[in-house]
């Protein structure tokens, strides 16, 4: 009877061990697995400061679109890369981000951004938050649409 008992006590055990061996497994892969979507978005912003036309076109899918308050339609890939030459991003903070998976290769991103940047002469500084949907190509992570919306 002793004997019976050990073995089930080290059968009980190793399940044990095993079960939360899985669930530490589980956890690691999806910390490890996180979309690195983050880096994305401040590889974009990066990009933008430096007028990167070429990496900052990478981050973007050929479908992108953005809307931004105060423009009348809707901005494109084109109308995205191409603004790095007409404003000139002076410094830009970026903070209290969330990255939420909608998918195996989608996810929904917001963040708060402060950046100051110059047009036409004139100094801007502005305070918004940024709705973004980022999809995953098979080979890297690329922006498919961003909404700035301003704080006061």
């Amino acid at each position: 009877m002793q004997k019976i008992l050990i073995t089930g006590m080290l059968l009980w055990s190793m399940v044990s061990a095993v079960t939360a061996l899985e669930a530490q497994t589980v956890k690691t892969t999806h910390i490890v697995g996180k979309p690195p979507v983050e880096a994305q978005v401040r590889k974009l912003w990066e990009a933008f400061k430096n007028k990167d036309k070429a990496t900052l076109s990478s981050l973007l899918d050929d479908g992108f679109r953005m809307f931004e308050e105060g423009l009348t339609t809707f901005g494109d890939k084109k109308t995205e890369v191409n603004a790095v030459d007409e404003f000139d991003l002076l410094n830009y903070t970026l903070s209290d981000f969330t990255v939420k998976p909608t998918g195996p290769n989608t996810a929904v991103v917001t963040y708060i951004a402060q950046y100051e940047g110059k047009s036409g002469g004139e100094i801007s500084k502005a305070k918004s938050v940024f709705g973004e949907f980022w999809v995953h190509t098979g080979i890297e992570w690329k922006a498919l649409y961003l909404q700035e919306t301003y704080l006061k």
